[in-house]
């Protein structure tokens, strides 16, 4: 006997307006792009000199995955990802909230990623975290966050719908409450890389006078903008950016199984083979699929964005690079928790 959730014609219809609705934001932006009319230009005299914040790196980066999800139709893409996995489980509670809970989280992010500008006379960028910049982000809120709202609530009806209807199973829980996990960790690693390219490599790098033969890092646009590769030249800067990074993961999941994000957050990397850290050179498998893979120009946002999808949707909460290379990241379990 099947545990799959009976679909409903009621449920099915639920499901592909939801997908409707989420892909109502990807219409709008291409219709803007083929139809944005005449560009206006303008010109005034500034000294050049804007502040910056320590989060503008992270701005830069979130901005750039926020178009590609716009452009891509992620957000319907993700309902439709959700239905096929609810069809597969004995209860899609679990799924209906995750796919929700990512969809808000576009909502909220998008509007606060541009770099606005001041509405004074080259003003340059207004600072993040003020109140100018509260304002301009509450005021930039539209049809976008109005259709991935209603569309996570439609998810969340559906998918109530659907678990109510059909088993009596109890409803199993994310993987060890892993997946909310992941996300967090790599936040703090990003964090920390982006201080030890600041004020650890860099300062290296003009002690030494390396400096000379390669250009200064400058991350006030991004990680991913700053490490992009570029098809037409071979720049050593971005080669150098990823160097670290892939130093940075590689060497402490190779050691530890974990960097200082996923000690953070109490998850380490394991071999599903040997459920211990996996060997340095799938380790390096690992680290060149992801994260270097995100800096390939055009399809880099892309793989990125499908790959934290999967791991969202996923049965058994895996991402798609873990799934490439055999691996997978759990919980550590304190000795004296599992003796109990």
């Amino acid at each position: 006997m099947s545990n799959s959730p009976r679909l409903s014609r009621s449920a099915l219809s639920a499901w592909m307006v939801a997908a409707a609705v989420a892909a109502f934001p990807t219409w709008e932006e291409w219709y803007f792009r083929l139809h944005s009319g005449p560009v206006e230009t303008y010109s005034c005299m500034s000294s050049g000199v804007w502040e910056t914040s320590p989060l503008d790196p992270l701005r830069g980066d979130l901005d750039g995955i926020m178009q590609n999800v716009e452009a891509w139709a992620i957000p319907a893409l993700l309902v439709l990802g959700g239905f096929l996995a609810c069809l597969g489980r004995g209860n899609p509670r679990s799924v209906g909230r995750r796919t929700a809970g990512v969809l808000v989280l576009i909502a909220v992010i998008e509007p606060a990623t541009p770099l606005y500008v001041s509405a004074e006379a080259c003003g340059g960028p207004i600072p993040i975290l003020g109140a100018e910049w509260f304002a301009t982000v509450m005021s930039s809120w539209g049809s976008t966050q109005l259709c991935l709202l209603g569309a996570a609530a439609l998810v969340l009806l559906v998918t109530r719908m659907m678990s109510g209807a059909t088993s009596e199973q109890p409803e199993v829980a994310s993987p060890a409450g892993v997946t909310w996990r992941r996300p967090v960790a790599l936040l703090v690693d990003y964090a920390i890389v982006i201080v030890v390219l600041t004020f650890v490599v860099q300062p290296v790098l003009v002690l030494t006078g390396i400096d000379e033969f390669l250009p200064s890092i400058h991350l006030g646009y991004g990680l991913l903008n700053e490490a992009g590769l570029s098809l037409d030249d071979a720049d050593p800067e971005p080669l150098f950016v990823l160097f670290i990074v892939f130093l940075y993961f590689w060497a402490q999941h190779s050691l530890w199984g974990q960097t200082p994000g996923k000690r953070l957050l109490r998850i380490r990397l394991v071999s599903m083979r040997t459920t211990v850290r996996p060997a340095p050179g799938r380790t390096a498998l690992r680290t060149l699929i992801f994260p270097l893979l995100i800096f390939v120009p055009f399809a880099g946002p892309v793989v990125l964005i499908v790959d934290g999808v999967w791991a969202l949707l996923d049965p058994e909460g895996r991402a798609l690079h873990d799934r490439w290379t055999n691996t997978d990241v759990v919980r550590t379990v304190s000795k004296a928790r599992a003796q109990t």
